[in-house]
């Protein structure tokens, strides 16, 4: 593997939070964008995925009547850290994305996430094959009545003619910003997968998606380039006002994070008990104690 799991995690957080503010220039809307970093925190503090407490911490998402593309985007940050966690094992990484969003009732919000999330898992195993990779997402979608697996292969078909991105623009669906958006990110990073900035200076390109794409993409590229593929200054370029949106402070948060969870996920290191209620961690911090023990449960857990 060309990069280590910590340096691919830390890129594919990095990366999204880059990617949807390429996106957001010029939108004022306000956007709720803490999802992935509380159920980051949760993850860490219980050494596992908890059904219950993720549905504590996300309760309003069920509630909220919000356009397509954006209970996408808040779906995709608030799934991502169950991706990261289970990425290594496919049924289980399904079976639990499948939990998670049986309160949303459109399937194209199903298969949106399945799609995402398989890509991200793919791009953390170091096992992107865009010779396969079709026929890999629908087989991991299942049978399904939405657009989504026939769009993706007009997508594809693009791709192997190596055909622009003004073709790529003819074969969207006209009246979905959703399946549009998946469709963009994906043909963004396949075609450019080595390139993070390219990939997400093009997911952008289009008005109507670009913080939808730009999220995608940049999670996607970030998790299979790593934080060694994003340009320094791009990271760098995230002042306090961009990370307060997401509940942090600082850069180096986000760092510590990834570290924490990677450090949980692997089974060698565990919260200390008095720790393991999310709600008693300190949240200037963000990271609670770790203890330096082997945590086989945690693994079996997993």
């Amino acid at each position: 593997m060309r990069y280590s799991l910590t340096n691919r995690i830390r890129g594919t957080f990095i990366g999204g939070i880059i990617g949807q503010n390429l996106g957001t220039v010029g939108l004022a809307e306000p956007f709720d964008c803490d999802l992935a970093l509380r159920g980051m925190q949760s993850l860490i503090a219980r050494g596992g995925f908890d059904l219950e407490e993720w549905n504590r911490l996300e309760p309003s998402l069920s509630n909220k009547e919000i356009a397509a593309d954006l209970m996408l985007l808040s779906l995709v940050w608030a799934t991502l850290p169950i991706a990261l966690f289970f990425h290594e094992n496919h049924s289980s990484l399904r079976k639990n994305l499948l939990l998670t969003i049986t309160n949303h009732a459109d399937p194209l919000l199903r298969d949106g996430i399945l799609t995402v999330c398989y890509l991200i898992a793919q791009s953390l195993n170091d096992k992107i094959n865009t010779d396969t990779l079709l026929s890999e997402i629908t087989s991991f979608i299942g049978e399904t009545k939405t657009g989504i697996p026939k769009l993706l292969q007009q997508v594809n078909n693009i791709i192997i003619t190596n055909a622009g991105y003004s073709e790529l623009q003819n074969c969207l669906n006209k009246e979905n910003n959703a399946s549009n958006a998946i469709a963009i990110a994906f043909y963004c990073f396949v075609t450019t997968k080595e390139d993070f900035r390219l990939t997400c200076l093009r997911a952008v390109e289009n008005p109507q998606y670009s913080r939808l794409c730009g999220a995608i993409a940049g999670i996607i590229s970030g998790s299979h380039n790593s934080m060694t593929g994003i340009p320094v200054t791009w990271h760098l370029g995230l002042d306090e006002a961009k990370l307060a949106q997401w509940g942090l402070t600082s850069f180096s948060q986000v760092v510590k994070l990834a570290d924490a969870f990677v450090s949980v996920w692997s089974g060698a290191y565990e919260v200390l008990p008095q720790f393991l209620e999310l709600q008693e961690v300190d949240k200037s911090n963000l990271i609670p104690p770790l203890e330096a023990i082997a945590a086989p449960h945690i693994i079996r857990l997993r």
